[in-house]
């Protein structure tokens, strides 16, 4: 009988290790298509004949987002230009946070990303516009709520031609539970979305202004306001 309770009790043992190990090994296999896509995309940059820096830097009273990428830009039939690239990001907030319509007080959260994804205009984007898709990596921290959520997410922007280099904007970055890690109890959905205008001196540098608002959605269902407010960016690739 005690050769049984003694098996037993390290079966019990092997089994909620390997529950960890399953667990822990989530965000990995959530990572891996992402830093595969990364690393493929590194990679082409290097081999390419030009290689293309990205920059999007971006500011407000309430937010600041800057992004820092590499990729490799190749030139269409019709001279339109489009990168694919694979970038690091950082974005960090100070507003007024609300859980519904409870103010929570200024609240900071930071936002890490590693991205990958693809950016350009077509033919002239003085007439036709562009577009942004990216899958992101992304850690969401704040620490006084003590709020902390890793995830993969996808951001999408939209470039729609107004007048002569004038552009309105259309953005929105979706972090749900079903890409997020399954030890994280944290939310079911983190969102972002933008609108503005930008004006767009060629294929390579764009200045834009954008309302962005920032959220989650809690596990509670509660709704969490984190940041909201006009932000002025650089967009350029070199």
């Amino acid at each position: 009988m005690g050769f049984a309770v003694a098996y037993t009790l390290k079966f019990g043992m092997l089994a909620k290790l390997h529950r960890g190990i399953e667990m822990k090994s989530f965000l990995t296999r959530l990572a891996t298509p992402l830093l595969a896509t990364s690393f493929f995309s590194v990679s082409l940059a290097a081999h390419a004949e030009y290689n293309t820096l990205f920059l999007d830097l971006a500011a407000g009273e309430e937010m600041s987002h800057y992004r820092l990428g590499i990729g490799d830009t190749q030139k269409g039939v019709e001279g339109d230009k489009v990168t694919s690239m694979v970038y690091l990001g950082y974005f960090k907030s100070d507003d007024m946070a609300k859980v519904e319509k409870t103010k929570l007080g200024d609240q900071e959260f930071e936002i890490l990303t590693l991205g990958a994804g693809g950016f350009g205009y077509l033919a002239n984007p003085s007439q036709h516009g562009g577009a942004e898709f990216d899958f992101e990596l992304s850690e969401t921290t704040n620490d006084a709520l003590d709020y902390e959520r890793v995830s993969v997410g996808m951001r999408a922007q939209l470039f729609l031609p107004v007048a002569s280099g004038l552009q309105a904007n259309v953005g929105v970055n979706l972090r749900p539970f079903f890409l997020s890690s399954d030890w994280d109890d944290t939310a079911k959905l983190e969102y972002e979305y933008q609108a503005g205008v930008e004006f767009a001196f060629n294929w390579d540098i764009a200045l834009y202004a954008h309302y962005r608002f920032l959220g989650a959605y809690l596990n509670n269902d509660d709704k969490l306001t984190m940041a909201e407010g006009s932000i002025f960016g650089l967009r350029a690739r070199f």
